[in-house]
């Protein structure tokens, strides 16, 4: 069996599973997806990133509530509705309303300002912090319970293709793996 990826914005690929183009997507979050079925499969944790010459980046973990002060970079809701519901959502659980700064672009200028300009924050999934290459920012989990976000493998309803059989069933192994 072999797994393409295709890098597409999530509307796309889920239209492409929907007309047949593609036999599933991997999506963060569900959408409302008639004739599509979003199958679960893992949890990633969020983290933040932080400037490390800040005061927070001394520690090895941090309470959300602390960032209430500083600027959060995140993506635009249109761009990224799951991301920013559930960021909004940790933080008024934290007990603060968040200050949205300049928006999140991509992974390079986004901690490229950080590192460098006016303190402030943005959130990573935790396996992409562990490989993402950011001079000058730390990477930190949570204190309080982690915010994060459900990953789902998304099909056609009915029964899955052979080929699609196997895919779900190797996620389903690394699901089990601890």
């Amino acid at each position: 069996m072999m797994v393409e990826l295709i890098s597409a914005p999530t509307a796309a690929r889920l239209q492409r599973v929907r007309d047949g183009e593609l036999d599933a997507a991997f999506v963060r979050g569900v959408e409302d997806s008639p004739e599509l079925e979003h199958l679960p499969l893992w949890r990633d944790a969020l983290v933040a990133a932080l400037p490390a010459g800040h005061p927070l980046a001394n520690r090895q973990r941090i309470a959300l509530a602390d960032l209430a002060g500083l600027p959060l970079r995140i993506a635009p809701r249109e761009a990224n509705p799951h991301l920013v519901d559930t960021a909004v959502a940790a933080c008024r659980a934290a007990g603060f309303e968040p200050i949205m700064g300049p928006p999140f672009t991509t992974d390079q200028d986004t901690l490229a300002a950080i590192a460098s300009g006016k303190p402030s924050w943005t959130l990573y999934y935790a396996p992409q912090a562990e490989i993402q290459p950011a001079p000058r920012v730390v990477f930190r989990p949570f204190t309080d319970p982690a915010p994060a976000v459900q990953s789902y493998l998304v099909v056609r309803q009915g029964p899955p293709s052979r080929r699609l059989a196997a895919l779900l069933d190797a996620c389903h192994r690394l699901g089990d793996t601890p």
